[in-house]
């Protein structure tokens, strides 16, 4: 299995729990392995304010990436 996502490539948090958070843009820094679920992970940091977290494929997506689901 291969990370979808790139070192230095910017992306956003798509996941509910950064509901708080998802406004900003975030940088690959470091890919991850495989977590207990299966799942490859990142680290990503906060382009403004330097915050670093650990995430799941599936709670990123590009920049530029069209939003699926439902509009307010």
């Amino acid at each position: 299995m291969s990370h979808k996502y790139s070192m230095g490539q910017l992306v956003h948090a798509a996941a509910a729990h950064f509901a708080d958070r998802t406004s900003g843009t975030y940088e690959i820094v470091r890919l991850m392995p495989e977590n207990s679920a299966g799942e490859l992970g990142y680290r990503i940091r906060d382009t403004l304010s330097g915050t670093q977290r650990a995430v799941g494929e599936s709670e990123i997506r590009a920049v530029g990436a069209k939003q699926t689901g439902r509009t307010h």
